[in-house]
């Protein structure tokens, strides 16, 4: 597959910062990228939420992308962040199989 796919998360205030989400995404990362072979995976975030900028960025997702005022909540708008993690990144950091059809570039 040469495809890409999204994801998005929330953790309960009592469980994070427990490494649960990092376990989640590695699982999730891991099976799309070497099992199902998709080439690209992205995740929007909410740019008050500094916590999942900061985590998306310390996992290996480049910022690739603003949309200026795209979310309303709690009464304000707020920037919507587009990062993305490719199989080849993914793969240099976490130990793909290099032979991986998934870490081939297309």
């Amino acid at each position: 597959r040469v495809g890409s796919f999204r994801y998005g998360f929330s953790v309960e205030a009592d469980f994070r910062r427990r490494g649960y989400a990092r376990e989640a995404v590695l699982l999730l990362l891991h099976y799309f990228f070497e099992e199902l072979r998709y080439q690209k995976c992205t995740v929007t975030v909410n740019a008050s939420n500094e916590a999942s900028q900061r985590f998306h960025e310390n996992f290996g997702f480049q910022l690739e992308g603003r949309l200026r005022r795209m979310i309303y909540t709690r009464g304000q708008f707020y920037d919507e962040l587009y990062y993305g993690i490719t199989a080849e990144e993914f793969a240099h950091l976490y130990g793909l199989r290099e032979s991986d059809p998934a870490c081939i570039a297309h």
